[in-house]
Formats: C-alpha cells, sequence, structure tokens
C-alpha cells in the first residue's frame, strides 16, 4: 500500500509539472528570462520538498 502511494504522489508531481511546462511554454512570450528562471527555481524547491517528505513519510527508517 505505501509504495502505490509512493507511485501516486510521483505520478501527481510529473503530471503538475508538466501542467507547469505546459503554461510555461504558452505565456513564454509574456515571461522574460528572470520569470523563468524563478518559476524554474520554484518547481525544483518544490519538488525537492516533496521528495523528501514523502520518502520520510512512506519509508522511515527501520531500527
Amino acid at each position: 500500500m505505501k509504495v502505490h502511494r509512493a507511485v501516486t504522489l510521483a505520478a501527481m508531481i510529473l503530471l503538475a509539472l508538466l501542467v507547469l511546462l505546459l503554461l510555461a511554454v504558452y505565456g513564454a512570450a509574456t515571461f522574460n528570462g528572470t520569470s523563468l528562471l524563478a518559476l524554474a527555481l520554484v518547481v525544483v524547491a518544490a519538488a525537492i520538498a516533496g521528495v523528501a517528505f514523502s520518502f520520510r513519510r512512506y519509508f522511515p527508517r527501520r531500527r
């Protein structure tokens, strides 16, 4: 069951990244380089935080 949740979360993260990528491509004409860089940094930080949270929650250290 825990693996199923982790796979579902990974799929949701990938889908969210795909949607953000499509929105960024669509709105690239109105963005400047700084805006795209800021968006990329936020997406990367959110992905790292999500993976770290999920890994600690679903795969705790076994003692």
